[in-house]
């Protein structure tokens, strides 16, 4: 079986446009295989993610509990994916992504 993961790209952001770097990545629930169980975003908040066609909650957590959830439907071309953090503790964000460009 041919393996039809594709690379989508994507970056983790504060509520407002600030950098959330080191966040931890993961894909929260999907329709397909996931071999991946978590990625760590660069320093820029910089994160490639391999996935299947198929619909997926991505998640971006901090080390202080603040996380994010962006609706990712992926086919057979690479996703943008932004992932929204809320500048207060306690609080979830939840988006959409979109096409590659």
């Amino acid at each position: 079986m041919a393996d039809e993961r594709v690379l989508h790209q994507g970056r983790v952001l504060l509520r407002g446009g600030g950098k959330a770097g080191r966040a931890l990545v993961y894909v929260a629930s999907g329709t397909g295989p996931t071999p991946e169980i978590a990625i760590r975003s660069d320093a820029e908040g910089r994160f490639r993610l391999a996935l299947p066609p198929g619909s997926y909650v991505v998640a971006a957590r901090l080390l202080d509990g603040r996380e994010g959830f962006v609706e990712v439907g992926t086919g057979d071309k690479p996703q943008d994916i932004e992932i929204e953090i809320p500048n207060e503790t306690g609080t979830r964000v939840e988006g959409e992504a979109g096409e590659e460009a």
